[in-house]
């Protein structure tokens, strides 16, 4: 059966929102990130962010700065790409499919069919909606944290309202150079 890693960016007191205002990643990171999405064949997305994102790393394969990012950019564009909405998503990403969940058991059941499927495991990158789904529904086994050396004091946190405790074994940990820190866990 495949796992569902939830794939997120965190500040060092939780939240997960404006990570535009203050994500940073280095080129050590972007090839370790390259390295996990070796093991997953398909990514989740939720409808707010995916356009977003579709554009930036379609743009990121021959615009970025650097050979990493353009070379994890090349990777995301030819992935399978799922898009979680109860509604239409004009779907502008290649390799994209709408994974549409009209309520809590359609949404349960889509996700037992995906993890049914043969193949690599799943991550859910973005955004906070969509990370609370899965938390919420408890349909998650592993999460792929980078926490940032930084204490914003507002925004969204993600875990502050785990519905249930949930017992983690860490998987794996890095350090950056720039402080930030990938800690991956999966579920005890």
């Amino acid at each position: 059966m495949r796992k569902i890693f939830l794939h997120f960016a965190v500040t060092a007191d939780g939240m997960v929102s404006n990570v535009e205002q203050w994500v940073s990643i280095t080129d050590e990171a972007m090839k370790d990130g390259s390295v996990f999405h070796d093991t997953v064949d398909a990514i989740i997305f939720g409808k707010n962010n995916y356009a977003p994102l579709a554009e930036y790393w379609q743009n990121a394969e021959t615009a970025a700065d650097s050979a990493e990012e353009r070379a994890f950019a090349r990777k995301i564009n030819e992935m399978h790409k799922l898009v979680l909405s109860h509604d239409e998503v004009e779907l502008v990403w290649k390799n994209s499919e709408l994974l549409r969940a009209k309520d809590s058991a359609s949404f349960k059941q889509a996700i037992a069919r995906l993890k049914d499927m043969p193949g690599k495991n799943i991550i859910v990158d973005s955004g906070e909606g969509t990370w609370r789904s899965f938390l919420e529904n408890d349909l998650w086994d592993g999460i792929d944290m980078l926490v940032h050396p930084l204490v914003i004091g507002s925004g969204k946190p993600l875990l502050a309202s785990m519905p249930i405790k949930v017992p983690l074994r860490l998987v794996e940990s890095k350090a950056y150079d720039n402080g930030v820190v990938n800690l991956r866990y999966e579920r005890i």
